[in-house]
């Protein structure tokens, strides 16, 4: 199984082009939308918005495309011959949209948001990536066969997952987030600032759906690649600091853990020490 998973993952790594994936670029900008927001920066938030109504208004294919991901994405709980049914009805109506059109309308919002906004919006960390690239791969006609049966039967199992399992995975969020808390409280008292302040939101992240998270990491994380990328050192730690902006990178990919959490402190007290040039 878990040789499986892995292959899988290795799939959509090669294949998957995030910048044509429709609820990818949608739920980048709402990412970028809820910054704006924490943030207070009302010219900000004016320009999301603007780009998403003239993006995603129901006259645009592009609102048809990201329709039928959501239709799959926020359908769970049910057998898996519904979640193949619901599938197949998907993917005939992906089938009948207008390709030529789609493409055209992607091409218009990824310039718009590269002109308006910034191409740091397209590395905002979002929600059920995993998910969403694997749907991306099985609408895909440049897909292979045999991987678009994987991907369908992944998000088949995505679909089939039952609430009470739902529940039980809360419960086990819940009973973590006590431990980390206890753990926190009684071992990490010496740490940097930003390494307590990424603890903390790890352990909100277990009631919050992680949103305070994934928008403190997006900036944390962009502060280390600039930081990393004006150090100069040669050697081992040279070679170790050259490695840092690519192993961001693959954080994408991921989900946020506490392996995760562990290589982003250890960036951090390297930072820090980049800055008082110990």
């Amino acid at each position: 199984m878990k040789k499986w998973i892995e292959y899988c993952q290795r799939i959509y790594r090669m294949n998957h082009n995030k910048r044509r994936n429709t609820a990818f670029l949608y739920e980048a900008l709402v990412r970028e939308l809820t910054k704006s927001v924490v943030n207070k920066d009302e010219q900000r938030k004016a320009a999301v918005l603007a780009v998403m109504k003239e993006f995603f208004n129901n006259q645009t294919t592009l609102k048809k495309d990201l329709n039928l991901y959501t239709e799959i994405i926020e359908t769970r709980g049910v057998d898996k011959k519904a979640a193949e049914k619901i599938i197949g009805y998907v993917r005939k109506e992906r089938d009948e949209l207008n390709s030529k059109k789609l493409f055209e309308e992607q091409t218009h919002l990824i310039n718009k948001i590269h002109n308006t906004l910034s191409e740091e919006v397209l590395s905002n960390f979002v929600p059920n990536y995993k998910a969403l690239a694997s749907i991306y791969q099985m609408f895909s006609p440049s897909t292979k066969i045999k991987n678009k049966v994987l991907m369908e039967n992944t998000i088949v199992q995505y679909m089939s997952i039952q609430p009470q399992q739902i529940a039980e995975q809360k419960r086990i969020n819940n009973a973590t987030m006590r431990i980390f808390s206890s753990k926190f409280n009684n071992h990490y008292n010496g740490l940097l600032e930003e390494q307590r302040t990424l603890l903390s939101k790890y352990i909100s992240s277990f009631t919050d759906n992680g949103l305070e998270l994934k928008i403190y990491l997006n900036n944390e994380l962009s502060r280390i690649k600039e930081a990393v990328s004006k150090a100069n050192f040669e050697g081992d730690i040279g070679e170790k600091i050259n490695k840092v902006p690519s192993i961001i990178d693959n954080f994408k990919d991921e989900l946020i853990n506490e392996e995760m959490l562990k290589q982003i402190m250890k960036m951090q007290q390297l930072v820090s020490e980049i800055s008082t040039n110990d």
